[in-house]
């Protein structure tokens, strides 16, 4: 958790010393062209030092609680495209809640959190077939039990 919240910090720093962007995105993904990409590289790696540390808090806290993982599955499914579709409206009506650095590191986390949320899932599937393998292999009749 440290280490994330040093990229955070980090991407502030970067942050200060660059100005905001001030281009109009149909999309967030139009920011990945290699023409806007690499014309402000200082700013993007900002964004990917912004993204690396969003998914890395994200994954530390929901490793860190103590619930099915199925359930986390879900809730990250469930976190990444909410976001997606913020960043998306977000970007497309322009808006200044967050700054556009912000909606883009958002989008490129909430994409790579749908790894984490295949590795979940495929986790509780294994940890369901399991259980179910330990306890119909347990299944021996003791004497005087009545199936």
């Amino acid at each position: 958790m440290i280490f994330a919240i040093g990229l955070f910090i980090l991407a502030y720093v970067l942050d200060a010393v660059v100005t905001p962007l001030r281009i109009i995105l149909t999309t967030p993904y139009n920011y990945f062209t290699p023409e806007i990409f690499t014309r402000y590289a200082f700013t993007s790696t900002s964004i990917l030092i912004k993204a690396v540390a969003s998914l890395l808090a994200i994954i530390l806290i929901i490793s860190s609680v103590r619930i099915n993982n199925f359930v986390k599955a879900g809730i990250l499914l469930l976190l990444s495209g909410l976001t997606q579709l913020y960043t998306l409206q977000s970007v497309v009506t322009n808006s200044q809640l967050i700054p556009l650095e912000w909606s883009i590191s958002l989008t490129i986390a909430s994409l790579l959190l749908l790894v984490p949320t295949v590795i979940y899932f495929i986790w509780g599937v294994v940890g369901l077939t399991r259980n179910k393998l330990t306890k119909n292999g347990d299944n021996t009749v003791q004497e005087g039990q009545v199936y």
